[in-house]
């Protein structure tokens, strides 16, 4: 699969879904307006970049720097704030350590050794954050984290360019998987308690 594609493919997806009545499911706190402005806004500036001397920035790339580091602002209490870039800085190692250990030996990637480093974020994130904005701020920061990492590695072999197709890949691909993991585990718990409330209350009369 092409870079670049799979972003296509997810944003196209997710249009649907939320056409279909999803957007309640997926996002609810998200208000359609910036739904909207958010995906008129990638489908201008994805194929863009802000040029400088010795480095090129996708403008998506500056969009989720700058959408990540809102998220944390606007999130109240320091508390939560330290906690919620804590969890980005540590998935941010994670995405680094699991693209070194994949590219050691990339017979070890089940799809692709960026994507699958990008999978290994959601399954830690789950794990850590499931609120929907904390989430994608956290999930954001960390694949900013490895995109900047893996250009600087290897900046001796090619230009620098932030914000490529790989990145716009991981971030769909982990914004999407992220949620809707959590709307199965959310499903997969209340199906457990409504099971076990049943179990209890017909042992309970069984019992009279």
């Amino acid at each position: 699969m092409n870079p670049g594609y799979l972003s296509l493919v997810l944003l196209s997806i997710t249009l649907i879904l939320f056409a279909s009545g999803w957007k309640e499911i997926y996002v609810r706190s998200i208000s359609q307006n910036r739904i909207l402005l958010f995906f008129i806004g990638w489908i201008l500036l994805f194929s863009f970049e802000i040029k400088l001397p010795a480095v090129q920035i996708n403008w998506v790339f500056a969009g989720i720097s700058v959408l990540s580091l809102g998220i944390i602002i606007q999130t109240k209490g320091l508390f939560r704030k330290l906690h919620l870039l804590s969890i980005g800085l540590l998935l941010g190692s994670f995405h680094v350590l699991a693209m070194e250990i994949l590219a050691m030996d990339p017979m070890m990637a089940v799809v692709s050794p960026q994507l699958d480093a990008v999978l290994f974020l959601v399954c830690v994130v789950l794990l850590l954050e499931r609120r929907l904005w904390e989430q994608i701020a956290s999930l954001s920061l960390g694949i900013i984290i490895g995109e900047i990492y893996s250009v600087l590695a290897h900046s001796m072999h090619q230009p620098l360019y932030f914000g490529g197709a790989s990145f716009q890949d991981g971030w769909w691909l982990s914004v999407f998987a992220a949620r809707t993991f959590t709307l199965l585990l959310e499903s997969l718990v209340k199906g457990f308690k409504a099971v076990c409330k049943a179990l209890i209350a017909w042992k309970g009369g069984w019992r009279k």
